[in-house]
């Protein structure tokens, strides 16, 4: 906890938190790239990051899937892979049988033509993971090189991972580091001249956190009201008088005007409940002026007398607005 008595207005101190768990994705240096790239309220670039979050997810499940010792049968109906290499009997069989855990079943005299099928199936479904891996990173990084282009600006806000691949049967068997192992297949892996690398691209688990979260949003609005010369925090909670802890995305403070309002950010339509809790947060803690930010097209005459009746202006349709007009919608005290 920390207390916030800003000298450059005369108001009220608050007391005020941030999470660990916030601060610590805050200062991963790709959100940090994210947040000054100061684009998180354009539309184009809403769409880019909604894009590589998807392949980039769909990416490390690739890793995690393709770093195990055992490949799930649910992974052979997932969408991302295409089976068509299993379409003997046998391999069908054994595919049956391995995902199954029937393999214990065999006769000793079955046992090794079971291990040599579970080998062909397993490299199959090896390669076929490791394909998928190049195409989706290479999606990631052509979509990213396109936008930095037409915009002319840089983004440094993906990841870098180097596999290292068994070269017999393709199995991943470290991730950036060179480790020494005894592979799936049973080859003693002693030197890197017996893996293949394989360099992929995608945002890191942080990122994708940190935007699954919405608190892209919240510095986006930080950022237009930074524009408009106000002091601002984002991300905090702050002790109301009550003893409540509140989670308030926005604090901005004018200088000149002396006085102080929060911000709320809905990515969906804005509710009553969303009014009347926002409404009770700035009663609890001692504010009288706030703003609800929300990528929803409209609200409702209801809901906008009612957030007018408690000195609550709602901007609405934020992604679609230019940084011009939403400075505009922004009123002084």
């Amino acid at each position: 906890m920390e207390l916030h008595n800003p000298s450059h207005v005369s108001l009220p101190a608050l007391k005020i938190n941030k999470t660990r768990e916030r601060q610590s994705l805050e200062d991963d240096t790709t959100v940090n790239n994210l947040i000054r790239s100061n684009l998180l309220l354009d539309k184009n670039f809403n769409l880019l990051h909604q894009s590589i979050l998807k392949k980039s997810k769909a990416l490390l499940q690739l890793i995690k899937l393709a770093n195990n010792d055992v490949i799930e049968e649910s992974s052979l109906h997932d969408k991302y892979f295409d089976w068509k290499y299993l379409q003997t009997q046998e391999l069908s069989l054994i595919t049956h049988l391995t995902f199954k855990g029937a393999g214990h079943k065999l006769k000793k005299n079955q046992k090794k033509d079971f291990e040599e099928l579970k080998t062909k199936v397993r490299k199959g479904g090896c390669s076929n993971i490791k394909r998928k891996m190049e195409t989706i990173s290479r999606d990631i990084q052509n979509e990213m090189s396109a936008f930095e282009s037409k915009r002319k600006v840089e983004l440094s806000i993906l990841s870098s991972t180097t596999a290292h691949l068994c070269k017999k049967c393709i199995q991943i068997l470290s991730l950036n580091k060179f480790k020494r192992c005894t592979c799936y297949c049973g080859e003693k892996i002693v030197s890197i001249s017996q893996v293949k690398q394989l360099p992929i691209h995608h945002l890191n688990e942080r990122i994708i956190k940190f935007l699954e979260l919405n608190y892209w949003f919240e510095h986006g609005a930080d950022y237009i009201l930074r524009r408009k010369n106000y002091q601002t925090l984002v991300g905090y909670h702050v002790l109301g008088h009550s003893g409540v802890w509140h989670e308030i995305d926005n604090i901005a403070e004018s200088k000149n005007e002396n006085y102080r309002f929060f911000g709320e950010c809905k990515n969906a339509d804005v509710k009553v409940n969303d009014i009347f809790i926002f409404s009770g947060k700035m009663a609890d803690i001692g504010c009288t002026r706030g703003y609800v930010f929300t990528t929803s097209g409209s609200t409702s005459k209801e809901i906008n007398r009612l957030a007018r009746s408690r000195n609550i202006s709602i901007i609405s349709n934020i992604l679609k607005k230019n940084e011009k007009d939403l400075l505009k919608e922004l009123k002084d005290a």
